[in-house]
């Protein structure tokens, strides 16, 4: 009796253990992500199969390489939404949430009614990766961590692949004077002048052309500090636009859950980096309600995934389509 009561207690343990996520890194990467010679050729299928709703453009070209910077436009609205997938090379999973969301939406337009709605009342940016050269790096396997991009900036003649280049989410014309990373070997130096970054020359062109109602920017810490939080503006005074930003921020928050723990994603409320960031610049300088999200997760053990196999990213990727459909719902119903 004392035998089977052991086997089947045992067999539970196995069970349990099989059914449970485990927390990895997978480097080089999984199939899950697209290498950077495989974007183009997939947003030219996808625009040949759905040319109604899903078109592509280059807005600009990177400093060292003159590597091609591709955004997706999807739908038909007057209301533009912008989302960038990646502006450092290792953060890997907003490149791959991007790429899924510009698939569902291209085929989910013709067969979900609701996609169908907001995709007439939305234009949706997409920019996969505004780092092309960091990330054509990463995805062929040479160098797991890389923030920055491709600049000589230390100007011996030659890329130093884990000191060379800018971080793109310093160099902002924002705050410039608050932001003391001036050191080039820094893995968060902002460059030498605002804006001397090509990369985000095009996206600021970008922002002048087309008026963004709402901006999303994905990342993943390094370290799994900062995961699974939503990060908004730097402010000194709460407006009733920002009040709206953090009901917009809750409502997508709440709506994800966290990878390798119960509950869901927060909003960080202590205080924002004044420094050239994304969602500083578009917030203050634009007009643009902007959020930085912070996926990756961090395991039973304390550790920091950034870089999850195949099986994690497909839900993270299903996770965060939901959330992003669930925001422009609100946004519609609101603005009614």
């Amino acid at each position: 009796m004392n035998f089977w009561r052991a086997a089947i207690a045992l067999c539970s343990i196995m069970l349990m253990a099989s059914c449970a996520f485990v927390g990895t890194n997978q480097y080089p990467l999984s199939s899950a992500y697209p290498r950077f010679d495989d974007i183009l050729p997939h947003l030219n299928e996808l625009a040949a199969k759905y040319p109604a709703v899903m078109k592509h453009r280059i807005i600009g070209f990177s400093t060292a390489e003159n590597l091609p910077i591709y955004a997706a436009e999807l739908g038909k609205g007057k209301r533009n939404i912008l989302i960038i997938g990646q502006h450092h090379a290792d953060e890997v999973l907003g490149l791959a949430i991007s790429m899924y969301m510009i698939e569902q939406f291209s085929r989910e337009y013709f067969e979900n009614k609701s996609i169908h709605a907001l995709l007439d009342e939305y234009s949706i940016w997409i920019v996969p990766t505004l780092n092309p050269e960091g990330y054509r790096l990463v995805s062929s396997g040479q160098s797991r961590i890389k923030r920055k991009n491709n600049r000589d900036t230390d100007g011996n003649g030659k890329l130093d692949i884990r000191s060379d280049g800018v971080d793109l989410n310093r160099n902002y014309p924002i705050f410039w004077d608050l932001d003391p990373e001036i050191d080039h070997m820094s893995s968060f130096y902002k460059g030498d002048a605002p804006a001397s970054e090509e990369e985000i020359k095009a996206i600021i062109a970008l922002s002048r052309r087309v008026f963004f109602e709402f901006a999303i920017f994905y990342h993943s810490s390094l370290t799994g500090e900062l995961s699974e939080r939503i990060f908004l503006p730097a402010i000194s005074d709460e407006t009733d636009k920002y009040s709206l930003l953090q009901k917009q921020a809750k409502l997508y928050a709440k709506n994800v859950e966290r990878d390798y723990h119960s509950g869901t994603y927060t909003i960080h409320t202590g205080i924002s980096s004044q420094v050239g960031n994304a969602r500083n610049f578009f917030y203050h300088s634009v007009g643009t309600s902007a959020m930085l999200i912070e996926v990756g997760g961090v395991d039973q053990k304390g550790k920091s995934i950034i870089h999850p196999t195949d099986r994690m990213v497909k839900s993270i990727n299903k996770r965060h389509l939901k959330a992003f459909v669930k925001l422009l719902d609100y946004m519609s119903k609101i603005s009614t």
